[in-house]
């Protein structure tokens, strides 16, 4: 959602834009959050589980590449995102039999990624955003949350699931609470 550019000031006529697409952003973040409830209550099996990752990265990505940035950017870098999003979801397809390891390691690279360009972007869009630091704040948790996947990729499964679930809930709730502030974005920039 965010693009970490030098660009500071948004015109109203980009703010009419951008909130267009906030139901985008409203709608991606309840499927994380709903997805992220159901990886929590139910018990997975490997394969199981990489579907289910899969189809969330790809409906992430999806959602990730329609929205247009707070910034009043080009789409570029949201596409880019989404598309390594979607790349991921494909991954997670095609290799339909992950071992551990692999399902770790690709979370693992995934949440380090995605926290840096979450933590880029807030950073760079502070002006733009009262909710900056909150993209800022989680990527500094989603990289650290990343190199602990990353240091211990025979981690149980559980440990897996428990943070995939915990992280699409927490970024879902973000993305609900920012696709009001970008519903109402042209009010607030005049």
């Amino acid at each position: 959602m965010l693009n970490p550019t030098n660009q500071t000031e948004l015109t109203h006529a980009d703010a009419v834009e951008i909130s267009k697409t906030w139901i985008l952003l409203l709608i991606s973040g309840l499927i994380s959050v709903i997805v992220g409830i159901v990886i929590l209550r139910v018990n997975w099996t490997k394969d199981d589980l990489a579907l289910v990752v899969a189809i969330l990265f790809i409906l992430r990505g999806l959602f990730r590449a329609i929205v247009r940035p707070i910034d009043g950017s080009g789409r570029g870098w949201n596409v880019f995102v989404g598309a390594l999003e979607v790349a991921v979801g494909i991954a997670f397809l095609v290799w339909s039999g992950p071992t551990l390891l692999v399902l770790a390691i690709f979370i693992g690279a995934w949440v380090v990624v995605t926290g840096i360009f979450d933590f880029v972007g807030g950073v760079a869009n502070r002006h733009n955003t009262s909710l900056w630091w909150l993209f800022a704040i989680f990527g500094v948790i989603e990289v650290i949350l990343g190199i602990i996947l990353l240091n211990n990729p025979e981690g149980t499964l559980a440990l897996i699931v428990l943070l995939v679930g915990i992280w699409s809930i927490v970024v879902g709730i973000l993305q609900i609470v920012v696709s009001f502030e970008v519903k109402h974005l042209p009010k607030m920039i005049k």
